[in-house]
């Protein structure tokens, strides 16, 4: 499992991208968001490197 801050992630729009960026990695990862303090739980076997690559791509970086 991986948790990351997502600053940037601020409405549901942005929860929507990053389960889409996040779900195409990797179709059977869990996620659950906490908006209020910008966090996600990722449950993956992917490395968090592949993620934070992902998400940045996206447009979102991620701590």
């Amino acid at each position: 499992m991986h948790i990351l801050t997502v600053p940037d992630m601020t409405c549901g729009h942005c929860v929507g991208v990053i389960s889409a960026v996040l779900t195409e990695l990797d179709p059977d990862c869990e996620l659950s968001f906490e908006l209020a303090s910008r966090r996600v739980e990722i449950g993956t076997r992917l490395p968090r490197e592949e993620i934070v690559e992902a998400l940045s791509d996206a447009g979102y970086d991620c701590e």
